[in-house]
């Protein structure tokens, strides 16, 4: 009997294999694109085989590798905890136990694994569960229902639907997705921007794009063979252009959030394009490294090794290219201190709008449709009348009352911003809109910080309309800083860099707070496995590396910083140094010893699972900037289990 099991398993495995097989999956990809009432199409149905068909035609696998479905069950009681599904011993996925849609089961689809055998697989939390594995992608009803109402379609490993005018556009509007819940029965979305009519796209054609990678999608960097998507995606877009004769200036990329990532991506061959973008995430491994995605996007290694947004971006700043930029400064995660502080840059436009990171792209909806609007059908500009404009200070902080005629006051659903210059740079800060509607004024979650802001030059207010009228009126005078309030200092908006002879200066900001560093940096072991940042009094001095005896650990990189008047943020510096180096372990040397308490409690904080924080022992007196490789025992040693 186990010579026939064994023969009928072989056969199946020869079976699946000729069904996936090229010839196989481009019959499947034939039969789905077929029209509804053809033969086949019919028969497909009629059969019961559309399930079959679909995961025939999904993305192709290479040999060896697999799709996994996991359904955990009695999930209530680890609701809000980590869990992992392990292969042997090595995680293949693991996220936090949210609720799944009422009435569904909790499905994590789509789990890249390298075997098909379930008993090879193991769950680390006390649930019981089920794991299915195939060649094919897993789906939903709902999934494949919302494919069909936006008009989704598969060209080779390349999803996307196209609207507005198919036969000879001139221009061509190009979006891509945010997230989804991860328990979402549609995993993989389309940013089809509803509120653009067909009316708006007659000389347009509108491309919405499809992350359908992985278990939620990729930013579109990979596939789900971790192989780049760049050519595939760069030869659709491509090949619009040409086929349709559409100028490089005729194209605008737009994306919110994950989508905005994406869009910076794609953009890199079209340098004459317009990009719109909405708190696009800038270091993809920085803001993996959090519960949801420490166990799946976090070790991708090929998104992590991929160019990141925001190298591409500086590239882009560099080049002058057309840029607009919606963000907010609560949202550190995703902006890694480079859109808040970018000045002097050609072309850019940035939007400051208050509130989380989800919140940036409704508030500033009408923005956003204004901006599209103007380019698919041209700007449309007129003026009123600021009549008074009114400044406080508080604390550190300058807020702002603007009185505008009653033109402007007639204005509905629009967004009011200040308008100012940061050099070449365009500045724009939310305001809000008063009971009275000829009253617009800064929120206390909406202030001008003294310390950066150019409260001097804010020149302008401006209203953005959703049909694309753009208002505009100068300030009857300027804004003004309060008697105590010192001048504003431009901050550096300098990269973070693992090699430097001569210090450099940085800049962290989160919210209302900031912090100034000096650094210099070095690499040791391009083998080494860790970050090494020792808080200084002078980046200028040397210090000893901690090179650990036993040889099990080697250091790769060493930063020697400098904090300037405060520590504010200095566990975000350190965390950026250990992923910017790609190491697996951080270790935190302080070496100022009247500062060493308040580190120490600051930086057994840092958000990393494997590191350290040392206290450098002196052989010398401090005054003279060296130090020995001689530790205090007493070290904060993070588990960080998280």
């Amino acid at each position: 009997m186990k010579i026939v099991r064994e023969a009928r398993h072989r056969i199946s495995e020869l079976g699946k294999a000729a069904a996936y097989s090229k010839f196989g999956t481009d019959v499947a990809r034939r039969i789905l694109a077929s029209p509804a009432d053809s033969v086949v199409h019919k028969y497909v149905k009629t059969k019961g085989l559309e399930g079959s068909v679909r995961r025939l035609a999904s993305e192709s696998l290479p040999p060896g590798l697999y799709f996994a479905k996991l359904t955990i069950k009695q999930w209530e009681k680890h609701r809000g905890k980590p869990f992992r599904l392990l292969q042997g011993s090595s995680v293949v996925y693991g996220n936090e136990v949210e609720p799944p849609a009422r009435g569904f089961p909790l499905e994590y689809r789509n789990i890249v694994v390298t075997s098909s055998d379930v008993t090879e697989f193991k769950l680390d939390i006390n649930a019981p569960y089920e794991l299915k594995i195939g060649r094919g992608a897993f789906t939903t009803p709902q999934q494949v229902k919302y494919d069909a109402q936006y008009g989704v379609k598969q060209y080779g490993d390349v999803f996307y639907s196209l609207r507005g005018n198919t036969v000879n556009p001139k221009k061509l509007l190009i979006t891509f997705p945010g997230f989804g819940p991860s328990t979402s029965r549609i995993s993989y979305a389309v940013s089809y921007l509803k509120d653009i009519k067909e009316a708006d796209l007659r000389d347009t054609m509108m491309v919405c794009f499809q992350d359908r990678y992985l278990a939620a999608g990729s930013y579109m960097m990979v596939d789900s063979a971790g192989r780049s998507l760049y050519e595939r995606v760069w030869s659709v877009l491509d090949g619009l252009r040409s086929e349709h004769n559409i100028d490089e200036s005729q194209m605008l990329f737009f994306g919110a959030s994950k989508g905005g990532s994406i869009a910076i991506n794609y953009a890199k061959d079209f340098p004459q394009a317009h990009l719109l973008l909405a708190v696009p995430q800038m270091n993809l491994p920085y803001y993996f490294n959090k519960p949801f995605f420490r166990d799946n996007l976090f070790r991708n290694n090929a998104i992590r090794s991929s160019e990141q947004p925001e190298s591409l971006l500086r590239q882009y700043f560099a080049e002058g290219r057309k840029i607009d930029y919606f963000y907010t400064n609560s949202d550190e995660l995703s902006n890694h201190s480079l859109i808040e502080l970018a000045h002097d840059v050609p072309n850019l436009t940035k939007y400051r709008v208050d509130g989380g990171h989800s919140a940036v792209a409704r508030a500033a909806l009408p923005s956003m449709l204004g901006i599209m609007r103007n380019f698919l059908h041209g700007a449309k500009n007129k003026t009123f009348r600021c009549e008074n404009i009114r400044s406080y200070a508080r604390g550190g902080n300058v807020l702002a009352q603007a009185r505008v005629d009653n033109q402007a006051s007639k204005i509905r659903g629009a967004n009011w911003y200040l308008e100012g210059s940061l050099g070449r740079t365009k500045f724009m800060h939310l305001l809000t809109e008063h009971s009275y509607q000829f009253l617009k004024f800064t929120s206390d979650s909406q202030v001008l910080a003294a310390a950066y802001d150019p409260i001097e030059a804010m020149s302008g207010l401006t209203a953005l309309e959703a049909n694309g009228s753009r208002w505009t009126s100068s300030l009857p005078e300027p804004l003004t800083r309060g008697p105590k309030q010192s001048p504003g200092a431009v901050l550096s908006f300098d990269e973070l860099v693992l090699t430097s002879t001569s210090p450099r200066e940085y800049v962290v900001l989160d919210g209302d707070t900031h912090g100034k560093y000096r650094y210099r940096s070095y690499e040791v072991d391009p083998a080494g496995d860790t970050m090494e940042v020792h808080f200084v009094k002078d980046a200028a001095l040397s210090v000893d590396t901690m090179l650990e005896a036993n040889g099990k650990n080697r250091t790769s990189y060493v930063a020697v910083v400098e904090p300037l008047a405060n520590w504010n943020l200095a566990d975000l510096v350190a965390l950026r140094f250990v992923i910017k180096a790609g190491a697996e372990r951080l270790r935190i040397v302080l070496h100022d010893s009247s500062k060493r308490q308040m580190a120490m409690a600051l930086l057994s904080q840092v958000d990393w699972k494997n590191s350290q924080v040392v206290a450098a022992s002196p052989t010398q007196p401090e005054a003279n900037g060296t130090s020995s490789a001689a530790l205090h025992e007493k070290e904060a040693l993070l588990s960080n289990a998280r």
